[in-house]
């Protein structure tokens, strides 16, 4: 009987040892970096490609990458490339809100200009959790005219 209830937590144990942990900010901010390097070396529609391709290495994978995926816009709000949302390329979204009220695409073009880089916090659609709209962190990064960027749902 022993050997038995130690062969059920082993089992239990072990599967969630391997279940995989939710993305952090720290994912989200690594992914924004190799973004950026591929962007740099490949130039921008070799990048928009791997972000926009179903099997690009930047677009959302379930299972693959912790769900993350990259976004980019232009400094005026134009999508130029999403990970996930193809139907948003080439849509200004410079007056979108979330439900708060918040300009976050605003928001994020004042701080790239000011800082280069950094995290903002809104809330947005998450395509991922049956497209419930959720608290988001995202790190943003300004390339070449491009804000360059990666969030994490919480």
């Amino acid at each position: 009987m022993r050997a038995i209830l130690l062969s059920f937590c082993f089992l239990i144990f072990s599967s969630f040892s391997f279940a995989e942990a939710p993305a952090t900010k720290d994912d989200a901010k690594a992914f924004v970096k190799e973004a950026v390097k591929y962007a740099k070396e490949n130039g921008q529609e070799k990048f928009y490609n791997e972000v926009r391709s179903p099997g690009g290495k930047f677009h959302f994978r379930k299972g693959e990458n912790k769900d993350l995926y990259i976004f980019v816009y232009d400094e005026k709000g134009v999508v130029l490339a999403h990970g996930v949302r193809l139907e948003l390329t080439g849509k200004n979204r410079w007056d979108d809100k979330d439900p708060d009220g918040k300009y976050w695409i605003r928001d994020w073009t004042d701080l790239v200009h000011k800082s280069g880089s950094g995290w903002i916090e809104y809330k947005e659609f998450n395509p991922a959790d049956k497209n419930k709209t959720m608290n988001k962190a995202s790190f943003v990064e300004l390339v070449n005219g491009m804000v360059i960027g990666c969030g994490i749902y919480f």
